[in-house]
């Protein structure tokens, strides 16, 4: 019985030894990981250059200078090279059709303020005239002026373009009051003077907000 008691008692030592051993072996695995993770972050914080410029990409460069037209810039990612391009583009438009839209709400509201005639719907009936039998066919038939396409790591293409309108901008502004005087939107020379100042400051204004 003595020897039985002796046994029990060893067996339980030597169970407590063991996890003892395994807490030690567990704590010091944990204390080295910790380690290694900081001289990796000190390796990459010496190694890191303590000053890096950065190039912005040309698609968006060339948007963002001055320009006789304006312009835009677009972009999309796929594992095909033409779906990216096609949607690039068609980003590009929506970006200057965004820009053109929030310019002719802006001066279509100056307009209702300050119109010398009775306004014959409200400013948003009137921006909304503007784009659909003017802006839009000019957005059409924008031009793509430059094209950047990248290889990603995961095999998919990256797609930025830059497009332009085909008119410039004194010859959009004389098309735009061709049509407002045209389709009587805007009657009189003076307000439609003024609309057209009020939404070439808009465009200015939303280039230089975007660029910051």
């Amino acid at each position: 019985m003595k020897k039985i008691f002796l046994m029990a008692v060893a067996t339980a030592v030597l169970f407590a030894s063991c996890g003892t051993a395994k807490k030690t072996v567990s704590t010091d695995y944990r204390h080295q990981l910790q380690l290694s993770q900081q001289q990796e972050q000190l390796q990459y914080v010496q190694q890191r250059p303590a000053r890096t410029m950065r190039t912005l990409e040309p698609c968006i460069e060339l948007a963002q200078e001055d320009s006789e037209n304006w312009r835009a810039y677009g972009t999309a990612t796929s594992y095909v090279e033409k779906a990216a391009l096609n949607e690039a583009q068609r980003d590009a438009r929506n970006q200057l059709a965004q820009m053109m839209k929030v310019a002719v709400e802006g001066a279509a509201q100056d307009y209702e303020m300050n119109a010398q005639q009775n306004l014959k719907g409200s400013a948003e009936t009137l921006g909304e005239a503007v784009m659909t039998q003017f802006v839009n066919q000019e957005i059409t038939n924008t031009k793509t002026i430059k094209t950047s396409i990248y290889d990603l790591a995961d095999g998919s293409v990256q797609v930025y373009v830059c497009i332009e309108m085909r008119t410039g901008k004194e010859d959009f502004n004389k098309k735009l009051d061709n049509t407002l005087d045209r389709e009587g939107i805007i009657g009189i020379q003076y307000d439609r003077d003024r609309f057209i100042q009020k939404m070439s400051a808009g465009l200015e204004e939303y280039k230089k907000k975007n660029q910051q």
